[in-house]
């Protein structure tokens, strides 16, 4: 029995110190943060290096915007679409394009819709949809975009093409939403009558004025048939230039009973 007993004890003396070392060599591990503090100094460095990658390509002059084409703008000049945008210049991977867009159509009333996109390395390409705008209303020189129910599309920023009805009365008052009291339809249909007229001035008194090329002012008057006071206006300025009339006004109110009032003496 003595010798058993005598015989384990090295046996177990044997695992412990096989054991010891083990144990020891976790401890170490566990407390060692050196490989820790390394591995963030290398990742600092890595986010460091990828910003400088980064900002030398943002910088880099291949991509920053050297062309902004426009598609759809009749209305609106391109010029003014192409400086809302604010791309020009600009590095096209920082260029907002919603925020661009928004910007046109805030500044561009007479505009339904925007799309800007960018084509790589530097171009921006912006579509635009426009409103029925058919005139412009001018009061104490400047200019509106109005449609034919008289409703106000937005501030004409330049004259463009539009055929122009101008305020004589020369009230200080600016229009909000709608226009009254003006015969936007009848101002329409006579601008498609009168092609080469582009503008027509309006008084509560005689309505739509148009002054002929001769300097003759012909009153239109606040509705009718358009196309019968063309027909007229037409026939009345060739018969009356070639008799060298002198003609102080033409009144075509009332289509059916044109009037001309010519000076004498």
């Amino acid at each position: 029995m003595a010798r058993r007993a005598w015989q384990r004890a090295p046996r177990s003396r044997q695992r412990l110190e096989q054991q010891g070392p083990t144990l020891g060599a976790r401890g170490v591990r566990g407390v060692d943060t050196g490989s820790r503090d390394k591995s963030w100094v290398g990742s600092l460095l890595l986010l460091g290096l990828a910003l400088l990658f980064i900002g030398r390509f943002l910088g880099d002059a291949r991509f920053r915007v050297a062309q902004v084409s426009v598609v759809g703008a009749s209305l609106a000049p391109v010029e003014e679409i192409e400086a809302h945008a604010d791309a020009l210049g600009r590095p096209i991977f920082m260029l907002n394009t919603r925020q661009a867009e928004a910007r046109i159509l805030d500044a561009l009333g007479c505009l339904s819709r925007a799309r800007v996109q960018t084509r790589l390395p530097d171009r921006v390409y912006i579509q635009v949809s426009e409103k029925d705008a058919l005139l412009l209303w001018e009061n104490q020189g400047r200019y509106w975009w109005v449609d034919a129910e008289g409703r106000v599309l937005g501030v004409a920023r330049s004259r463009g093409e539009l055929p122009a009805v101008h305020d004589r009365r020369a009230l200080e008052t600016e229009p909000d939403q709608y226009i009254v009291g003006i015969p936007w339809a009848f101002a329409a249909e006579m601008s498609r009558a009168l092609p080469d007229a582009r503008d027509f001035e309006f008084t509560l008194e005689d309505g739509l004025i148009l002054i002929t090329a001769e300097g003759w002012p012909v009153y239109l008057g606040m509705g009718g048939n358009a196309a019968q006071k063309a027909l007229l206006l037409q026939e009345l300025t060739e018969t009356l230039a070639a008799r060298g009339s002198r003609v102080v006004f033409i009144d075509l109110k009332n289509e059916q009973r044109p009037a001309v009032k010519i000076e004498i003496g």
